[in-house]
């Protein structure tokens, strides 16, 4: 079967019963305007990976992500240029939660970042709303709504076990945070999470937690971008051998810089480069 690819954001109009659903497979050309909307939405990403802009904050996220967006909260999704988006949004009425307001008041829009349980659970209910929302029974809106719930208590549920998570301290974030700025000039000579953690004098649970909070991906992506980037640039930049490129990006082994590379930009480092010159 085809999947139909969209170039823009799909409209998000809600039926009486107050539950949508939308699949959403982005082409290259995607491209989505800035959106303020009165109902809460709550993002799958399938595949692919990008930028979604919440309000102020600017966010990685990659395949197992689950965005949640409270209202009246501005946001946006930017795809990364080489790997497109496939995400499954569910956008629900605020009054569904009419007899609990706090479930809204209280909700914080957040990147939740792949966690395998809970992951499979969201996509398990976000298939049973598409297969309501297919369905030509009659008992349709009150299926819908019922999982709608089932999927807000299911995040509820995990920002209640985020938010139990002992706080970490002041002096450990300020240490992740100056080692984030400084990664762009030296990602090239990590090696492990578990070296950077000792480095710091971090336990490594805790310095993949601020992280991963900090940065809105985790460190293994991070580095992984961050060398790609610098390959890609070099490749357009200069003649330097491949082999060469791949050493300045931390990489010893040429064919897990090959894989590397085409996992993020879908060509070899051959084409890439050849690719400017026919350009």
């Amino acid at each position: 079967m085809t999947i139909s690819l969209t170039d823009r954001a799909l409209p998000e109009k809600l039926p009486d019963w107050g539950v949508l659903v939308l699949e959403s497979h982005h082409s290259p050309q995607f491209k989505m305007e800035w959106r303020t909307h009165p109902f809460v939405k709550v993002v799958y990403v399938l595949k692919g990976c990008g930028r979604f802009h919440l309000g102020r904050k600017n966010q990685s996220f990659s395949a197992g992500d689950v965005i949640l967006v409270a209202p009246q909260t501005r946001n946006r999704i930017v795809d990364d240029p080489s790997s497109a988006a496939s995400l499954y949004v569910c956008c629900m009425a605020t009054s569904l939660f009419d007899f609990d307001t706090r479930v809204v008041e209280c909700l914080p829009t957040r990147i939740l970042v792949r966690d395998g349980q809970f992951a499979n659970r969201v996509a398990s209910l976000l298939r049973r709303l598409v297969h309501w929302q297919d369905s030509a029974s009659s008992m349709r809106p009150a299926g819908m709504v019922a999982d709608a719930l089932k999927l807000m208590i299911t995040i509820g549920q995990r920002n209640e076990q985020i938010a139990r998570r002992p706080s970490m301290t002041s002096h450990e974030r300020a240490v992740v945070q100056a080692y984030i700025d400084t990664l762009p000039s030296r990602f090239f000579d990590e090696t492990t999470i578990d070296a950077a953690a000792r480095q710091l004098k971090i336990p490594r649970r805790t310095f993949t937690k601020l992280f991963t909070e900090l940065a809105g991906e985790t460190w293994l992506h991070r580095v992984r971008r961050l060398a790609i980037d610098h390959a890609k640039r070099r490749l357009q930049q200069t003649e330097l051998p491949i082999a060469s490129i791949a050493f300045e990006c931390g990489f010893n082994d040429l064919s897990t810089f090959y894989r590397q590379f085409k996992n993020q930009t879908s060509q070899s480092p051959g084409h890439y480069r050849n690719q400017r010159e026919t350009g």
